[in-house]
């Protein structure tokens, strides 16, 4: 269909044919003839451009991060936090049909908690050199974001045709969680006398100013003096000197409840949002003392379970778990019937991917070559990490074919709706598998770090409390952390009347104070049970309080 540009140059050229052969004027005709044969010409080449099987419309986008600095060198290794900006770059890889066309940039599909800057909607002309548009963007959750692409409309230079295309330009960003000002050199050690595991769960041993005798070796320049073993050393011939070892005393666990209730709130200002970066500063404080580190996740039952380990190893680790907790699709975590589920991918196929899928007629046959085509489509376009077993972890569903589509919606980005929160004897129950994850765990003893809300639990702690106490009795510390549920600030901004406004006060003044006591009862609980807690922790005092615990 025409623009209005078109339709005012069609008006022009076909007044001038008119004109010219009523009143016998040659030049008239002819340059009406000439006009329409140039908008002849446009309509065949933009047509010609917009064929259908060149997918997507002829033109290629791909989108990456913008490396380059100001100056122009390359930056390397740089790592995505959340609350700070992502300099992208977008390529369009323009054939010559479409060289000098007009490209208007209108809407970019990208996961939830990814922000862009105001200058995203943009008009430019496609070049066949080469075309490049900055982009910046702004990430309020930890996540692994992926931008799908971009809606568009092309319009031809004279103005005549104009089309609404999507260009695809799939980029994943993996975004970290906050890094708090955590020192553990300030943690309290454990007591050398207090009681061990047996059996299998020994306490991680490694070298240095000790009791415990290591090894035999040779002397070494620097090697203390006193050390030197005069009797192993006139016996070999040469220089001897004695070994020491020492146990591992700021060895850290965390156990995090990762249910519905921590999943509530503002994004990036939620519970959960607070506790993976408590998490991850944890894991990046071991990393950098070289301490043991270890983490479970909890929500009825131990989710996933990652072992204790050391240095980076242990940080990537940490940060690949809490990444995955946006994506959870497990069966029992994401229940969903099997018709929505294909359905859900079977609209996302059709509208970003542009897959042709049989139509439904009503047959039972038609609705099972459909989800046959559904989940083939879906298995061909799994990346690699959700090809490889080892990469991708358990599978989501017992049944393949459902399988496949769970882990294309986790690949995609695709949230599945996570279910209701449990009772509270079954969100205890979870906790307190996840403390015998950390009681359990090869390296010990352990800091446990248990992370909740504890929303409506203090009625029914007392299984947990029984379990902090025997984790205790092993030689472990247990710190629970508790969460700010909501931001009164944030309730109060969204209203202007003052009557509204007080009301809301007082709500939220009868919260608190109910909240309080809760907190109050909890607090006694764990105090009676050797451990301590603590309600909306602050960095500077997280570690110093097992100093006096």
């Amino acid at each position: 269909m025409l623009e209005a540009r078109g339709r005012m140059l069609l008006t022009v050229a076909l007044g001038l044919v008119g004109a010219g052969l009523l009143l016998a004027v040659p030049g008239a005709v002819l340059a009406g003839v000439l006009l329409l044969v140039l908008m002849l010409l446009e309509v065949l080449r933009i047509r010609r451009a917009l064929a259908p099987m060149q997918a997507p419309c002829g033109v290629m986008a791909t989108l990456a991060v913008d490396r380059e600095q100001d100056d122009g060198e390359i930056q390397r290794g740089v790592t995505h936090r959340v609350d700070a900006l992502i300099r992208l770059r977008l390529q369009l890889h323009v054939p010559a049909e479409f060289d000098g066309l007009r490209i208007d940039l209108q809407k970019w599909w990208t996961s939830a908690g990814l922000e862009l800057s105001d200058d995203s909607r943009r008009s430019l002309y496609l070049r066949h050199s080469g075309t490049r548009v900055a982009l910046v963007v702004l990430p309020k959750l930890a996540a692994v974001h992926r931008i799908l692409g971009v809606q568009a409309r092309l319009t031809d230079a004279m103005g005549l045709l104009s089309a609404d295309i999507f260009l695809p330009c799939p980029c994943e960003l993996a975004v970290l969680p906050r890094s708090l000002p955590l020192d553990l050199r300030r943690l309290a050690e454990t007591r050398r006398m207090s009681p061990r595991p047996t059996g299998s769960e020994k306490p991680d041993r490694v070298p240095g100013v000790g009791d415990d005798l290591r090894e035999l070796r040779e002397h070494v320049p620097g090697d203390p003096f006193k050390h030197i073993a005069w009797k192993a050393s006139a016996a070999r011939g040469r220089l001897m000197s004695r070994s020491f070892e020492r146990e591992r005393t700021r060895a850290l666990y965390a156990v995090l409840d990762a249910g519905a209730t921590m999943r509530d709130g503002r994004p990036g200002h939620g519970a959960l949002d607070q506790a993976m970066d408590l998490v991850h500063s944890l894991a990046e404080a071991c990393a950098r003392s070289h301490d043991p580190f270890g983490m479970a996740l909890v929500d009825g039952r131990v989710v996933d379970r990652r072992p204790v380990l050391e240095g980076l190893a242990a940080l990537r680790d940490a940060d690949r778990a809490l990444l995955d907790l946006r994506r959870t699709v497990a069966e029992d975590l994401t229940p969903m019937l099997d018709d929505e589920l294909v359905a859900t991918v079977a609209d996302y196929l059709t509208a970003v991917e542009r897959l042709a899928l049989p139509a439904l007629d009503g047959t039972p046959e038609a609705v099972l070559r459909r989800r046959q085509r559904v989940v083939m489509a879906a298995m061909a376009r799994l990346p690699e990490r959700e090809r490889s077993p080892l990469l991708r972890g358990p599978e989501p569903a017992t049944r393949q074919d459902i399988a496949i589509l769970r882990r294309y919606c986790r690949a995609m980005e695709l949230a599945l709706p996570y279910r209701p929160r449990l009772s509270a004897q079954e969100r205890v129950a979870g906790l307190v598998d996840g403390l015998r994850a950390a009681a359990t765990a090869r390296k010990g003893p352990f800091a446990i770090v248990l992370i909740s809300d504890f929303r409506a639990l203090s009625h029914a702690c007392e299984p947990l409390w029984k379990a902090c106490a025997a984790v205790r009795v092993q030689g472990h510390r247990v710190l629970a952390v508790t969460l700010r549920e909501s931001d009164d600030r944030a309730v109060l901004d969204g209203l202007t009347d003052p009557e509204d406004i007080d009301a809301a006060r007082g709500l939220l003044r009868s919260d608190a104070a109910a909240r309080q006591q809760a907190l109050d009862e909890l607090a006694d609980g764990f105090r009676n049970a050797g451990a301590t807690f603590l309600a909306d922790p602050d960095p500077q005092t997280l570690v110093t309080l097992w100093r006096h615990a």
